[in-house]
């Protein structure tokens, strides 16, 4: 991910979040890499980022080199996001985006919503099925500190299809 690309992501992530990206705890690294994954989700370009699987939901290796070296330089980015304007064509789907998140429960942690909505949309294409009960269970199976926020998993679903 070069230098333009990560300030548009970190533009994009104030936008969304209403803060740029942080890196200084584990969640901080979660809630960056789920934010990433949806918004390309949404069809926004921020450059190669190449997502996998990892233990949390979809991952970036680039993208979490990227926000390292955020962290690094971040007075110089910081100045560089002040002086960027999001495009104007990206909104509407950022704002889709923030509704989906803003729309999440009181019962559930911003960063497992998040992890239920990245890892919902990661599991469904790469299982080429839609079907929320099989979704749901493969969730549940491959994080089962999810299974309280059952009701979560569907909502999420519902609002992002």
């Amino acid at each position: 991910m070069d230098t333009k690309n990560l300030i548009a992501y970190s533009k994009v992530h104030e936008y969304i979040l209403g803060d740029l990206p942080k890196t200084d705890t584990y969640d901080d690294r979660i809630i960056s890499q789920k934010v990433a994954f949806l918004v390309q989700d949404v069809g926004i370009y921020l450059g190669e980022m190449d997502f996998f699987w990892h233990k949390r939901g979809p991952y970036s290796r680039s993208l979490a080199a990227a926000l390292r070296f955020f962290n690094k330089n971040q007075e110089m980015f910081e100045e560089s996001c002040e002086n960027v304007r999001l495009n104007e064509y990206v909104i509407p789907k950022l704002d889709h985006l923030k509704n989906i998140i803003n729309s999440r429960p009181s019962s559930c942690p911003k960063l497992y919503w998040l992890e239920i909505c990245a890892s919902l949309k990661y599991i469904s294409k790469e299982e080429k099925n839609n079907d929320i009960d099989y979704l749901s269970s493969f969730l549940i199976k491959k994080k089962s500190f999810l299974l309280p926020y059952k009701n979560e998993i569907y909502l999420s679903w519902q609002l992002m299809n």
